[in-house]
This record gives C-alpha cells, structure tokens and sequence, in this order.
C-alpha cells in the first residue's frame, strides 16, 4: 500500500469512530489482503479507535504467518478473528495449536451444518478461543446460525449480511425475527423456525453474480452484486 493509502484508511475508521461513538464495537475486515508486516502496521494505526477484532489480517491458508501477525497484535490489546474460510477441523487443528488467533469464524453452510461446528466450538473453548460464525445466507442459514449462537457458551457475535436483508430474501423463507437494537430474538416455530416460500423462490431464482473484492467501490452493492455508480448498475 501507498502511504498515502494507508493514511486513508486511518481516516476511514476515525471517520467511523467519530460517528458511532465509543460505545460501539468496530471490526476491522482485512480480507486476507496483507503480509504480516501491513496488517501488523495498519492494526498499530489503529488501535487507538478501539475495534474490537481485526479480522484476517492475512491469507487464511498460511497459518504460520497468521500467527507472526497474531503474536505482535497481541501485545495492542486487539484480538485477532479468522476462519470463514476455513472449511475442515484439520486446519483448526493447526490454528489452535499454534494459537494464532482469539476468535474463529466457520460458516455452519461451509463446515458441515450445526452439529459440526458445535464441535468445533467446544475444541475452541479448551483453547479460551471465541467463535463468531461467519454467515453471508439468507434466512435459513441466519436461522441456524442463531440456534448455534444461543447453545454456545464461548459465543461473540454473529453476523448478518446486509444483502439478504432484501424484502424479496426475507419472504422467502418467513420466521426470522427482525434485528432489534442489534440483537436478535430466536426463531419460535419448528425446526429452525423459518418455512420456505417455493412461489417467492421460484419468482426471484438464482443468479450468478461475481463479486470482485478488489474493484473500486465493491462495497456499495446492491442485493445482487451490482455495484452503483452515478446512478448507474455496473
């Protein structure tokens, strides 16, 4: 990264800090973007606006340099998360014997379901490891993400994409109560307490859409990868 570069990243977040206040958690996403050296760089910058992970500091298939990114942002007080995409126990096996790192992220939809990822829970507590399950689904995979959450004592936080927030997402498979003052209520009815629509599926099938992370702007998606620009789909 140019300095320049850098120095607006800082400012994005202070810009962050700024406006949430400091009673807000802030996760910093480094996608797996940097070597050890940038990310251990970019979190010192940034310890001072408080975020409370800084996630993927690098590729997620080098534990080892995971873990020299991990040993010197410890010392900063800022815990380091990883995981979505890690998909087998055998890789957690690693990460928690090296313990390069404080929180895990598996998706229950790329790791096997809910069983499966309650074990790999339970391993990462006899390690003082948190889990905070990634979850870019829809309804259904929020659902079960939120049975996980609530059986499991060394939970965090879970997430929930913004882009399955959708009216058209949510009718598909009705039950998920709504976030209320960032939390969520459990699903009451059967099962995981959401029942598919077939009709609202059948209306809005699937797409294929390519999510380039690293195009200007990516962020700023619409519900199906189209990112705005002067008013315009690209």
């Amino acid at each position: 990264m140019e300095r320049a570069e850098k120095l607006r990243v800082i400012e994005l977040v202070e810009a962050v800090r700024d406006a949430v206040g400091p009673d807000v958690e802030i996760m910093i996403e480094m996608h797996g973007r940097f070597n050890p050296v940038t990310a251990i760089e970019l979190t010192r910058e940034l310890a001072r606006f408080k975020p409370s992970w800084v996630e993927e500091p690098v590729p997620p298939e080098n534990i080892a340099a995971l873990q020299k990114a991990s040993q010197a942002i410890a010392p900063l007080g800022i815990p380091v998360a990883t995981g979505e995409r890690m998909h087998t126990m055998y890789e957690f096996r690693e990460l928690f014997e090296m313990q390069a790192a404080d929180i895990i992220q598996p998706d229950i939809t790329h790791f096997g379901g809910i069983l499966n990822t309650k074990k790999l829970a339970a391993w990462a507590e006899s390690y003082y490891v948190l889990i905070a399950p990634h979850n870019v689904g829809g309804p259904v995979s929020t659902a079960a993400a939120l049975h996980l959450a609530a059986c499991t004592t060394n939970f965090k936080i879970q997430e929930h994409f913004n882009d399955f927030g959708e009216a058209y997402v949510l009718e598909a498979a009705p039950g998920l109560p709504k976030v209320v003052d960032g939390y969520f209520s459990l699903p009451q009815g059967p099962g995981l307490g959401v029942t598919l629509d077939e009709d609202v599926i059948a209306a809005n099938p699937r797409q294929k859409v390519h999510l380039n992370l690293f195009a200007e702007d990516w962020h700023k998606r619409d519900g199906q990868g189209r990112m705005q620009r002067s008013g315009d789909d690209v």
